[in-house]
């Protein structure tokens, strides 16, 4: 049995560049999942399957088309696996088919028994959106089908589905109850968020700092809810200076987004600030999410706030963010590169590997610009659509274009999608809001153990120094571990550069003789200004002002006049062992935002301490006394 659809499909570079969405929905505009849709229908019993993949399902990606219709072919009694595809003219992917893993005959490469010719499958036509649609539905199969819904699995791609997924698509089945009676038909999120408000009881037991705000609508129904913890601040007040703001990962059976705030500490470890679940991505929402974190991080505002490409999110940060710098994480436009630029993409291919090497060794603007247009004439794509759109805004994802905003070395695409790597590890697909709360307790747990692993590390285990250099001495004694090894590779790079003066004592130039090794694009000479009786070197390549570290220019200039220490102007407390010390010493800080910053540092030592004397009776007694002694003493001074 064959249902065909007539839907145009785009084709050509006229209808590529029309089909170049923007990434998100825009303000107002919300996405509910074919999956979503399918449960829902079914509890309205429209449909006699819960899922059904009919002509003009539509998914915003591939990814969320292929676990639709292997959700479908579980509940069906067979396997599937991807058929065949085509590719536009502009190399991008515009048909996919998905079969069933018996299709095919047995040949002297592949005797599978399964194969069998079936011809069971759909056919995904790219939309204009940049989604996908179901155009046709081959449903007869020519063989016995296993028994639907087996809680042992017989199909390889069945592994993929979720646990959560198959138990509920099976309740439903068996019981026949409508999925609105199952999660509560006047607010379906009531039971599960009166658990999740146990949840945050029991965790404020345990830490009485414990933090969590929610928003309600008219109906008095819970849209927005927003948490944080003791140590979330602790971290914020230590390297909240930039963060990330992620809200481009769903993993709940609502659908509905969950955002990320993180930042990076001083051992280049991606930190968690504060988790937020939203049911809608709307600007006032975005505005109520930032305005209540920062109030409950004591008012401390980041320099700079890295962000998915969302308009109501650029919206909402203009309004409650005004001196904050805000940016794109470069993950999502490399993720959009995946599907507009196809076979030029792929993970074998050169262009893929020269792409990523001027976004990520990029250092100015003119080497950007001639790098560029290099690349694009050497594989024929000056007039692709989607690499014109990317460059047209690329003062807001290129790190040329912000070299002067401290980033803190959060615009990698490692950092950007670490966390929800993090995520996907820690939460299960289509879980409830109250386990994702209790998951990401767990994960926010299990980074404390690798914070206080690397901490141990910095303060036990004695440098070995590489170079010999004094300045290589000193930033062992000031740097965190991870930190002074970066320190070390930066020596080795200024090793190929020869310095000249250009103004003696005040301008130098670090220029690499060897430039026939380099890229064409790659610029060879850089100016290094001293300032202030040699107390800062600034580079052209304002390295330091982006990471807050010193360049191999800078570097190669401090060697070359005998420079022992780094500057104290070049050492950003954030990348020091103790940058909550260093921050609370800072000029004029604010009366509340000083009482904040020391009760955490307070609980911070404390918690170090409590790491360290629970491990053996000794060191246990020891504590006690000497926190008895404390206590004593505190207590009698005179309150203010």
């Amino acid at each position: 049995m064959k249902e065909k659809g007539s839907k145009p499909h785009a084709q050509g570079a006229a209808a590529a560049a029309a089909a170049v969405p923007h990434p998100r929905a825009q303000p107002g505009e919300e996405h509910v999942s074919a999956l979503v849709k399918a449960i829902a229908g079914f509890a309205k019993r429209e449909t006699e399957a819960v899922v059904n993949p009919k002509l003009g399902t539509s998914f915003v990606s591939l990814g969320e088309a292929y676990e639709f219709y292997n959700i479908y072919s579980w509940e069906s009694g067979f396997g599937i696996r991807y058929g065949e595809s085509s590719l536009d003219s502009q190399g991008s992917k515009c048909m996919q088919k998905f079969v069933c893993a018996c299709e095919g005959k047995p040949t002297k490469y592949n005797n599978s028994p399964l194969s069998c010719e079936c011809t069971a499958s759909i056919r995904l036509l790219r939309s204009r959106d940049s989604g996908w649609y179901v155009c046709e539905h081959q449903v007869g199969h020519n063989h016995t089908l296993s028994r639907a819904c087996k809680e042992k699995l017989s199909w390889r791609s069945h592994t993929s589905i979720n646990k959560n997924t198959r138990d509920l698509i099976r309740q439903l089945r068996e019981n026949n109850v409508p999925v609105i009676a199952e999660i509560g038909a006047e607010n379906p999120h009531f039971d599960d968020f009166r658990n999740t408000m146990e949840t945050f009881t029991r965790i404020r037991v345990k830490d009485p700092l414990f933090n969590y705000t929610f928003q309600i609508d008219n109906d008095c129904r819970v849209t927005t809810l927003l948490w944080t913890s003791i140590q979330n601040s602790t971290h914020y007040h230590s390297f909240g200076d930039v963060i990330t703001f992620d809200t481009t990962y769903r993993s709940n059976m609502y659908e509905i987004p969950f955002g990320l705030f993180v930042g990076v500490n001083n051992n280049f470890e991606t930190i968690l600030l504060g988790g937020v679940l939203m049911t809608d991505e709307k600007v006032d929402s975005f505005k109520w999410v930032f305005s209540q974190f920062f109030q409950l991080m004591g008012g401390k505002q980041p320099q700079t706030i890295l962000t998915d490409r969302c308009g109501a999110i650029e919206d909402a940060i203009r309004e409650v963010l005004p001196s904050t710098t805000h940016r794109w994480c470069k993950w999502q436009v490399l993720g959009m590169a995946k599907d507009f630029l196809g076979s030029h993409y792929t993970k074998q291919s050169m262009f893929r590997v020269e792409f990523h090497r001027i976004l990520n060794d990029m250092l100015t603007t003119d080497e950007f610009e001639r790098a560029w247009e290099m690349l694009l004439q050497k594989y024929g794509l000056e007039n692709h659509p989607f690499l014109m759109q990317i460059y047209e805004v690329r003062h807001k994802w290129v790190k040329a274009y912000f070299s002067d905003t401290f980033c803190a070395k959060q615009t990698s695409t490692q950092k950007c999608e670490s966390a929800r790597h993090l995520l996907k590890e820690y939460v299960p697909w289509d879980c409830s809001m109250e386990l994702f709360v209790k998951q990401y307790e767990k994960l926010r747990s299990d980074q404390d153990l690798e914070d206080d692993f690397e901490e141990k590390s910095t303060s036990i285990n004695e440098v070995v120094l590489r170079t010999n250099l004094p300045i290589e001495k000193h930033a062992s004694e000031v740097y965190t571990r991870a930190v002074y090894e970066l320190f070390v590779q930066t020596i080795y790079e200024s090793e190929p550069y020869v310095v000249e003066a250009v103004i003696p004592n005040l301008k130098y130039k670090a220029w690499c003789p060897n430039s026939e090794t380099r890229e064409k694009w790659s610029r060879v000479e850089y100016e290094v200004n001293v300032r202030e009786e040699g107390e800062a070197f600034m580079c052209v390549c304002k390295q330091f002002e982006h990471t807050g570290m010193l360049c191999c220019h800078a570097v190669k200039v401090m060697v070359h006049l005998g420079v022992h220490e780094i500057p104290r102007s070049h050492i950003v407390p954030r990348w020091t062992v103790e940058p909550l010390r260093c921050w609370m010493h800072r000029a004029h800080p604010q009366k509340d935002t000083c009482w904040r910053c020391r009760r955490f540092a307070l609980y911070d030592k404390g918690i170090k301490i409590m790491r360290r004397a629970s491990r053996d009776d000794r060191s246990f007694e020891i504590a006690m006394k000497h926190m008895d002694r404390m206590q004593e003493i505190v207590s009698q001074m005179p309150d203010v």
